[in-house]
């Protein structure tokens, strides 16, 4: 019997997006009885010369190669099916998709059985299902590696330290409960029996509750939102932690000890020494929520290898790039998760500590996942910077450090546009007002927070690695470039957007449209170039008008009768950095035309994207 075949909406619209004759690989989850989802897929102008195995790597376990994709009249895709199939493990039959350049259109859909190609109707699953019905582990674990410096050493002792993983000693625990997983006796807890599934689990794991005081607690709900608590920012998925332990009780038996050796002599020749790297590793695994939990170990061992084989592929790169280096240095690898929104899943990438992005070699293979995933290369993904964030990460740096409020527009009420479309800031910010940080800049420094909640952006996409700028940071650079006077550092003054713009070009080397509005009865009339902007830049705007800057994250605009509210983050906010106050405030929403001064004129600052990857 054929398996059912689903396809992500987020892969939908990527294939629709592909304008160019190539073939690649598909990749996706088996799950249920008998379903085959698909989520992701690459391309290369060549398949033969994919690597999809390494590719496949850089999924989540449970995510692998199912099948191909051909785009238009490509001719190489018969060439390499045979390879390819061969290499598929998770179902008998194998998928092809045949797709005309530009469009869904005509999309077909085949298995592959007995040698021939069956075509099969196929379903989409849109965004709120897939968050619905599946999730993400995620767990945390060191190892060293102790190895000669040679690609062969290394390729030996990780195979040595995968069966090492895969022995049955590894004991996890999901974080904040006391459900142990381990090889022999499956996933323990007093609820939990052979029928149990992963969404029983789910149920188990308890979230931070609000208590009367506005501090958090541990507290079991009876609908866990895990992707609110411990899921990555702007990521739907519940995000299950899981911590590792490692078994010392199981002694082996008397009869299978080793015995000891007689009594010898030999002649030992010095070896070169191995260097020891330390493997702080991190692996993520996607479940169907229907999934049995005793499946649950092996997808967790498997998750952890596949990172391994992560920092095998990047520390052997490297030593293949220093071949003229007659003692090559290693250098600890580290992995880093990325949510493209385009992918509706994660994808993880291994950098070496001490090469920066902007290393040729880091940038080149940057480039090549774009390439290979037929991303822009207009726009960061894969930067350091561009990392997920996750919920329980965040909460516990904002203890041990002094964090702004992140995205404080989710949530925000409906603008209550008639048939109006929202045009929002595309990217996370963070939001930034008066009297943080101690400055007292109530009253003068509006457009300084302003600017700061820009650089946040530009920082959190991965655009810069430039801390956020001080208010005397500003005004130093405003005197520097000869725009202010001396006395203006350390002063009180106010700031428009051309000096805005200035300091994104100084600072960020960011260039800057500036738009000017003769009164705030006109700021309807440029809506739609505000909707444009945000379509395509997707950057936070700074307004200022009379003495008064505003932040301008979002345009609601109905197009057939002009209306529009802006959504507006205000930076004359004085008080705690509490989102709920925030938001039914006012101090973040939708505002109409009459929240503008009809006798003032405006200048609006749009930052435009720099082209970088």
């Amino acid at each position: 019997m054929l398996p059912k075949l689903r396809i992500s909406s987020f892969l939908l619209k990527r294939l629709e997006r592909v304008k160019l004759q190539c073939s690649g690989c598909l990749y996706g989850v088996f799950y249920g009885d008998g379903t085959l989802l698909l989520l992701s897929f690459n391309v290369e102008a060549s398949v033969g010369q994919l690597s999809y195995e390494h590719i496949q790597h850089k999924f989540p376990a449970e995510l692998d190669l199912c099948g191909l994709v051909k785009f238009g009249d490509c001719s190489d895709t018969d060439a390499h099916l045979s390879e390819v199939i061969s290499s598929v493990d998770i179902t008998d039959n194998p998928i092809v998709l045949q797709c005309q350049l530009g469009t869904l259109v005509g999309l077909r859909a085949s298995f592959l059985v007995h040698g021939k190609l069956e075509h099969v109707p196929y379903e989409t699953m849109e965004a709120p299902q897939l968050f619905n019905d599946f999730c993400f582990t995620r767990l945390k674990c060191g190892f060293y590696l102790h190895t000669l410096p040679t690609p062969e050493a290394i390729a030996k002792e990780m195979h040595v330290l995968r069966k090492r993983v895969a022995d049955g000693s590894l004991v996890f625990n999901v974080s904040q409960t006391k459900i142990y997983v381990s090889s022999h006796c499956g996933t323990q807890h007093k609820s939990f029996n052979s029928e149990s599934l992963i969404e029983h689990l789910i149920a188990e794991v308890p979230i931070p509750a609000e208590t009367p005081s506005g501090n958090k607690k541990k507290a079991v709900t009876s609908t866990p939102e895990l992707d609110k608590h411990y899921g990555a920012v702007g990521c739907a998925f519940d995000v299950i932690n899981i911590d590792v332990l490692r078994c010392r009780t199981r002694e082996p038996a008397a009869g299978d000890a080793a015995s000891h050796p007689a009594l010898s002599m030999c002649i030992t020749h010095e070896e070169p020494s191995k260097v020891q790297v330390p493997l702080e590793l991190e692996s993520m695994a996607i479940l169907c929520k229907k999934t049995k939990l005793l499946r649950l170990y092996d997808v967790l061992i498997e998750s952890i290898c596949r990172s391994l084989r992560l920092f095998e592929q990047c520390l052997t790169e490297r030593l293949t790039e220093q071949e003229t280096v007659t003692k090559p240095k290693l250098l600890a690898p580290r992995i880093y998760h990325f949510y493209p929104k385009e992918f509706g899943h994660f994808l993880s990438c291994a950098y070496l500590e001490e090469l920066s992005d902007d290393e040729p070699s880091v940038q080149e293979k940057r480039k090549r996942l774009h390439r290979q995933f037929a991303l822009p290369v207009t726009r960061p993904y894969f930067r350091r910077a561009n990392q997920c964030r996750f919920q329980g990460d965040i909460v516990a740096a904002d203890t041990a450090s002094w964090t702004p409020l992140l995205n404080t527009h989710l949530g925000v009420r409906p603008s209550g546009v008639t048939d109006g479309k929202e045009y929002l800031v595309n990217g996370n910010y963070h939001y930034y007002h008066y009297l943080q940080q101690q400055v007292q800049d109530k009253g003068w420094g509006c457009a300084y927070r302003s600017l700061q909640t820009i650089c946040s952006w530009f920082l959190l996409q991965g655009y810069t690695e430039r801390a956020i700028p001080t208010h005397l940071e500003i005004q130093e650079h405003l005197h520097k470039i000869n725009d202010k006077p001396a006395s203006f550092v350390g002063s009180s003054q106010w700031i428009g957007s051309t000096e805005l713009s200035m300091c994104l070009q100084g600072f960020l080397n960011v260039d800057s449209k500036i738009l000017h509005v003769a009164s705030g009865a006109e700021l309807s009339t440029i809506a739609s170039e505000l909707a444009m902007h945000f379509q395509t830049q997707g950057t936070p705007v700074m307004i200022g008008g009379g003495v008064l800057a505003h932040t301008i994250i979002g345009v609601d605009y109905c197009v057939q009768t002009g209306q529009a509210k802006f959504l507006i983050l205000d930076p004359h906010y004085t008080g705690a950095d509490e989102l709920s106050t925030i938001q039914i405030k006012g101090w973040c929403g939708w505002k109409g035309m009459d929240f503008w001064d009809k006798k003032s004129y405006y200048n609006l600052c749009m930052p435009q994207r720099p082209i970088l990857y």
